[in-house]
């Protein structure tokens, strides 16, 4: 694992990225209410992540099918893959999502804000990772960062409070994988 930066302390991987994403404060019951609850958009993605992600043809599952019959399976598995990704992708299109530049590793996500925030508020953060299908996530947290900037923003940094495993594999997932691809393409350009 990296070295701990002496500036930050922190000691996970940290990606800078541009991603949509949303946030909402919310009060301390609501927080309260909302760490006991599974949210509903976590459930659905990690039943499409597991739809999606299992190969229906591998192995001898389709012994018995004729070849037209398999490829018109995979095509229609494929077709609706992708169908399932443009509707998740409509769906947050429509949401209260922004594209911003993000600060993002498995314990937090730092990025500029609309809102007014102080250290110690709760926050629903609401994020979509790029990949396929979309990884819509409805996450919760708490403020550890507020700067007010010259514009009357802020830049926040939010602790995640994971409320189920499956958020929490989402993200770091992403985190690592991009983590890599920053790794090839810095030493593609060198």
């Amino acid at each position: 694992m990296p070295e701990a930066k002496k500036d930050h302390g922190r000691q996970d991987f940290r990606i800078d990225d541009i991603i949509p994403v949303g946030d909402k404060k919310m009060t301390k019951s609501q927080f309260d209410l909302c760490k006991t609850k599974v949210s509903v958009r976590a459930r659905q993605n990690s039943m499409l992540q597991q739809m999606v992600g299992r190969d229906i043809f591998a192995g001898d599952e389709h012994a018995g099918l004729s070849a037209e019959v398999a490829v018109a399976l995979e095509s229609l598995d494929s077709k609706l893959n992708y169908l399932i990704g443009v509707n998740m992708l409509n769906d947050a299109s429509h949401s209260d999502m922004q594209e911003r530049p993000v600060n993002l590793s498995v314990t937090g996500i730092s990025f500029i804000s609309d809102g007014t925030y102080k250290v110690g508020d709760f926050v629903q953060v609401n994020l979509m990772l790029p990949s396929f299908p979309p990884s819509i996530m409805e996450l919760v947290g708490t403020i550890v960062r507020a700067t007010k900037m010259s514009d009357g923003r802020m830049r926040i940094g939010t602790r995640f409070y994971y409320r189920c495993d499956d958020e929490e594999d989402t993200i770091a997932k992403y985190v690592y994988r991009r983590h890599r691809e920053m790794i090839r393409t810095e030493s593609r350009n060198e």
